[in-house]
């Protein structure tokens, strides 16, 4: 093999490495919001508090954690029939919290898509915390 057959080769596993970078982490980027513009710094691991390993996440770590689990479940399965003009539309068809939890249920079983309580809860929050804005069912 010449060296320009080499270099052809060493090109296409390149462009290779380059498209399934670009297909495959750039989603997951743009999902945890980290733009080019942001300074990420990384948190420091000593911040004053005990540490074990039985710890529970803060509450606002929990909605964080839902609401974006809430968000990819909501993109992986509903924006196939839904794009967000559907949310901020005057005339809504949920008019508070609990109408969307019920729209979310409604449709999941629907689709057969095998979400439990858990899941639909997450959809659900991510949409009130994304378009609704709605006071939270007590």
């Amino acid at each position: 093999m010449n060296i320009s057959a080499k270099t052809g080769t060493i090109m296409r596993l390149a462009l290779v490495i380059f498209i399934y970078f670009v297909t495959v982490y750039q989603p997951a980027i743009a999902v945890i919001g980290i733009t080019a513009d942001e300074d990420v710094k990384p948190v420091p691991y000593d911040n004053g508090h005990e540490h074990s390993s039985t710890a529970e996440p803060s509450s606002e770590a929990k909605v964080f954690s839902e609401v974006a689990r809430g968000q990819m479940l909501y993109e992986n399965h509903c924006t196939s029939c839904h794009e967000s003009t559907v949310y901020i539309r005057t005339k809504r068809k949920a008019t508070n919290y609990k109408e969307v939890g019920n729209w979310v249920k409604q449709r999941a079983d629907w689709l057969n898509l095998g979400w439990g309580t858990v899941e639909k809860q997450e959809v659900m929050q991510y949409l009130n915390e994304r378009y609704y804005k709605y006071p939270l069912a007590e």
